[in-house]
């Protein structure tokens, strides 16, 4: 039968305070320390005030600041490509904003009665051949818009040409 020997080692908190205040010359006189995972932590209030105490100056790059506010990823805009493609016009859409619209789209749809159902995928498969991975909203807009060019060219009430 192996008999195990236990060892402990314990080392005085004033020992530790004492080699603090020899090495960076901190008085850690009535700062309590904690434990915080893996160290011994003596938490300091440090003055910024320049030249306040030569000691404080030391102190600083060993200190650690405790974690701030995450910052905030920037998001990447999520934009269809649409880089070859020849804007055929722009007209001002229903909801009043500025549209470009474009010829391989307006191609596809021109002439055409299909069902508005057909007309999406038309779009859809459009755009992705285009390098695009486009969401209903995007499809529904590029729809949309080039729907009401078409219906703008038909009854002659274009407002801008490109």
């Amino acid at each position: 039968m192996k008999v195990r020997e236990e060892r402990l080692f314990k080392i005085p908190v004033e020992e530790i305070r004492d080699l603090l205040k020899t090495q960076y010359g901190v008085d850690l006189a009535g700062v309590d320390p904690y434990l915080e995972k893996d160290h011994v932590v003596f938490a300091v209030l440090v003055d910024d005030e320049s030249g306040a105490h030569p000691a404080t100056e030391r102190v600083h790059p060993s200190t650690e600041r405790r974690p701030g506010r995450a910052r905030r990823r920037r998001r990447k805009r999520n934009r269809v490509r649409t880089r070859g493609w020849n804007v055929v016009a722009k007209i001002q859409n229903s909801k009043g904003l500025v549209a470009n619209i474009y010829e391989p789209l307006v191609k596809a749809l021109e002439r055409r009665e299909i069902a508005k159902s057909e007309q999406r995928k038309v779009v859809r498969q459009i755009l992705i051949a285009n390098g695009n991975d486009p969401s209903e909203e995007s499809v529904e807009y590029f729809l949309t818009n080039t729907l009401e060019f078409l219906a703008q060219k038909e009854t002659g009430a274009l407002v801008a040409d490109a």
